[in-house]
């Protein structure tokens, strides 16, 4: 009987952090236990030909989004698949790699739950909403030093996809399991960097939490067109203070901060990659468990 992974779904803007937030999730999994789908690579025109038809990735017709659900669905059935690669610094496809279905497949990108019939595959949707502010400071810092871009053909990219966020990425809002915020809690800072994690009401998973910082933030906003609780972490906190927060969090809540901090404090953003290591780790004892009595009832 083959198990099925456990299917992790990140959306969010270029440049938000999703893929220096998906290499996090790896490193602390355990790159042996983690495969990784980049939505980049189904484009379905490289960049020369998106500039002459005059079109966005953001856009669905900009992507092969069929090759990629059947893709999903066939990953979550326990079949590996041949992934297409998109070259950024070429701005062209490069050939395809093999993905297996590992215990946990992340998939990041525009749109990993932009239709309900890939929404409805995942165990967890994320929603990566980084603050404006931010991705400009960082799509800048990567897409000139990175992908051979000026900094004015980053400004003017930026200022041309709005329309195409709002209508084709943030739509995914109304799906999501979870929203990440990272925003500068200092004006004009790119390096103190606040995190707020954000879940719906009614699916709360963070409850051991809602006590212990409510006088920190816990607040309530619609997203989405949902009724959310927003824990927000902006200062960094000694991590005896973070082991006792976690209290409830599982027997393995410790290690899992020893590994994403590896120092006496620990930032709102490494607190952010703990939980959600966590939240995975029980869903894939979840599978497990499942599957232990699956067997067990075929036996």
């Amino acid at each position: 009987m083959r198990r099925e992974p456990v299917l992790v779904g990140i959306a969010g803007d270029s440049g938000a952090g999703k893929s220096t937030f998906v290499r996090k999730l790896q490193e602390l999994l355990g790159h042996e236990r983690v495969s990784v789908i980049e939505l980049d690579g189904y484009h379905s025109l490289n960049r020369q030909e998106r500039k002459l038809v005059g079109i966005t990735p953001l856009h669905h017709r900009a992507n092969n989004l069929g090759l990629f659900i059947e893709h999903l669905y066939r990953l979550r059935s326990g079949e590996r698949v041949l992934r297409p690669v998109y070259d950024h610094e070429t701005g062209d496809f490069s050939d395809p790699v093999w993905v297996e279905p590992r215990p946990f497949i992340l998939v990041e990108g525009l749109h990993p739950f932009c239709f309900k019939v890939a929404a409805d595959m995942y165990d967890l949707k994320i929603y990566y909403d980084t603050h404006q502010e931010l991705k400009i400071h960082w799509k800048i810092s990567r897409d000139a030093s990175v992908r051979g871009y000026t900094v004015e053909q980053v400004v003017k990219e930026i200022r041309q996809r709005q329309w195409d966020i709002r209508n084709f990425v943030e739509p995914q809002l109304a799906y999501a399991d979870l929203v990440i915020c990272l925003y500068p809690v200092a004006a004009n800072s790119a390096f103190h960097i606040g995190v707020k994690v954000k879940e719906p009401v009614a699916h709360s998973w963070f409850k051991f939490l809602h006590q212990k910082v409510a006088a920190k933030g816990l607040v309530r906003e619609w997203v989405g067109g949902r009724e959310m609780q927003v824990l927000s972490f902006e200062e960094e906190m000694p991590c005896e203070v973070v082991e006792e927060m976690l209290r409830g969090a599982g027997p393995r809540a410790e290690a899992v901060l020893a590994r994403a901090a590896g120092g006496v404090k620990v930032t709102p953003y490494q607190l952010m990659l703990t939980l959600l290591v966590l939240r995975l780790e029980e869903l894939l004892a979840e599978r497990q468990e499942v599957g232990r009595r699956e067997r067990y009832a075929v036996g």
